[in-house]
């Protein structure tokens, strides 16, 4: 599995675009997606709740059995990122080199069926998609209208009531933020943008994705109270003092970056919103 930075479980509010048809295959159920071939199913779309908000944009592109291409280009086009599934390599099985191709994909079951997911930050939505055909075939610009989209269900992104803020002064919530694990799961965004190393037969590329706020794990600092230290995926912290740099691309952003042994670093975007800081962007992908 390749290294990768990667919710408290809130309500959604769920705008579902289904079609009442069945696919002309033998097992043709969607909600069975990885039920096949997976350790886990996909879960169930939530039933619509009354009174919900008009479709976004993108749900107004959805047409059953259109390409999946066609349907990806459009979100792409319309500033939703694929929304990463930390296990798509467990869920798929084997190199499951579609979790490479597709960033987006959750689990994909042996009878053609494949989930997907993608997410808004700015309009504070998020996506989930059933296809049915071959996954490897899935780019109509190469000729293949294969995959075709079964379902599309769009729902809000989890929301939850504003925290108490540690600190309005961002050198002072940084410490905090560093120094609590609890800290950390309440201050950062639903989404956080990643931008994340791809590796395939064509060498290294880098692509840009969302990893649910739940899900993350890639803060790798801590402040003992005395100063800031590296920690590696392993959770070893390093005993070093680290020093860490804080700019201010604007009013209402701190950049947080620092170096490690030379050849290694990180950064993270936090932004001012509702009252306090929020850790929204892992900008920097890790070296090859």
């Amino acid at each position: 599995m390749p290294s990768m930075r990667l919710h408290t479980i809130l309500l959604l509010l769920p705008i579902t675009l289904t079609s009442a048809c069945s696919p002309a295959t033998p097992s043709a159920d969607p909600a069975a997606v990885g039920a096949a071939a997976t350790p886990r199913q996909a879960a169930p779309a939530p039933a619509p709740v009354p009174g919900a908000s008009a479709k976004p944009a993108i749900a107004q592109s959805f047409r059953q059995d259109m390409p999946y291409a066609e349907l990806r280009k459009r979100f792409l086009a319309e500033n939703w990122l694929p929304l990463r599934e930390p296990a798509c390599w467990h869920n798929i099985g084997g190199d499951a080199e579609v979790c490479n191709a597709l960033p987006e994909v959750d689990s994909c079951s042996a009878d053609g069926y494949c989930s997907m997911r993608f997410a808004n930050r700015e309009l504070g939505m998020q996506a989930r998609i059933v296809t049915y055909g071959p996954y490897d075939s899935w780019n109509s610009d190469k000729g293949s209208t294969a995959l075709k989209v079964r379902s599309l269900d769009v729902q809000a992104a989890p929301s939850a009531a504003a925290p108490s803020c540690p600190s309005q002064d961002f050198q002072q919530f940084l410490q905090r933020f560093a120094s609590d694990k609890a800290v950390q799961r309440q201050f950062t965004a639903p989404f956080v943008k990643v931008l994340e190393l791809r590796s395939d037969g064509e060498g290294d590329s880098t692509q840009q994705v969302y990893v649910a706020g739940a899900e993350y794990r890639d803060f790798d600092l801590e402040h003992d109270g005395s100063g800031f230290h590296f920690v590696d995926a392993q959770g070893h912290v390093d005993p070093a003092p680290l020093r860490v740099q804080i700019s201010q691309p604007d009013a209402h952003a701190r950049l947080v970056r620092y170096a490690f042994n030379m050849s290694e670093g990180n950064a993270f975007r936090f932004e001012e919103r509702n009252g306090c800081w929020y850790l929204v962007e892992d900008p920097q992908a890790p070296a090859p």
